[in-house]
């Protein structure tokens, strides 16, 4: 097939902005969120056990009546939040835990350096369960968008109304590419 010069002018131009339709998901990074929970026992005592991501994945999938194998927990940097996608798409299941409302930021002077202390909030609850402390690095291309997040910390937090207190460490990882076309909806089941 022959593309003469004004197809082929055409043709780039189309591609130039399909590049950013195509790109207009969501930034999703993996998260460990790992650490210990407390609760009272049967037998009146105070009993440790470990949880992780794993758990709010458990939770969303039995939620939600999907696969646990297909789910990931991930940060969502622009959205200061957590929640659950499918590892397939980074198709958006449930948020888990918001991070937006209440926070101070200490950055440096183009923001890829954040010291951040932020409550925690969930679907579930009007109140702050509790907070988070963590360092947050973020790096851009020249057009602004994310390229990489590494974020991590410490958080404790509880569901008083299930008589349970939380406390850990938190990181990203690698991200999870957004296919699925949309930006991720808050207004899904919890995980909690």
């Amino acid at each position: 097939m022959k593309i003469n010069k004004a197809s082929g002018m055409k043709l780039m131009i189309a591609l130039s902005l399909a590049g950013p339709l195509a790109a207009s998901g969501d930034d999703l990074f993996r998260m460990s969120w790992r650490g210990m929970v407390y609760t009272t026992g049967d037998n009146g005592q105070v009993v440790a056990k470990s949880f992780s991501e794993k758990d709010f994945i458990k939770q969303v999938a039995a939620n939600n009546g999907l696969d646990p194998k297909k789910l990931v927990f991930v940060y969502r940097p622009a959205k200061r939040d957590t929640a659950v996608v499918m590892a397939s798409n980074g198709q958006f299941v449930s948020d888990v835990i918001q991070m937006e409302n209440n926070f101070t930021d200490v950055g440096n002077t183009n923001q890829s350096k954040i010291v951040r202390q932020t409550f925690l909030y969930d679907e579930a609850h009007e109140s702050a369960l509790g907070s988070a402390f963590g360092t947050e690095t973020v790096r851009r291309d020249a057009d602004g968008n994310i390229l990489n997040d590494s974020f991590a910390g410490t958080f404790n937090y509880a569901l008083p109304d299930q008589n349970v207190v939380y406390t850990g460490k938190f990181s990203t990882g690698a991200r999870v590419k957004d296919t699925s076309g949309t930006t991720g909806d808050t207004s899904g089941t919890t995980g909690q």
